[in-house]
């Protein structure tokens, strides 16, 4: 007698092979959601970082405008302690 899957859609000599194969699609898709859960978070952590970026980077410009508005410019020296800020340049093509 054959035994037939709803889940693998596929014919089984036993019915033991039959719910290992069935165990391993249910392992696979849970390991795929667990997954898929995954990759959401990491994204969600990676947009959340990059809008704090981008509100540190709107403070900045804040304090400048009016650093440059009462002294009329800025200078400021860079060495290996400090990192060069980030500039985007696409932010000038928009």
């Amino acid at each position: 007698m054959k035994y037939y899957s709803d889940e693998t859609k596929k014919l089984y000599d036993t019915e033991e092979a039959l719910k290992a194969a069935e165990k391993a699609v249910v392992e696979a898709r849970k390991e795929k959601e667990k997954l898929k859960e995954q990759r959401s978070a990491r994204a969600k952590e990676v947009e959340d970082a990059f809008k704090a970026v981008e509100q540190a980077q709107a403070h900045a410009y804040e304090l400048l405008n009016a650093f440059t508005k009462d002294y009329g410019s800025f200078h400021m020296s860079w060495s290996d302690s400090v990192k060069k800020p980030y500039f985007p340049f696409f932010d000038i093509l928009i």
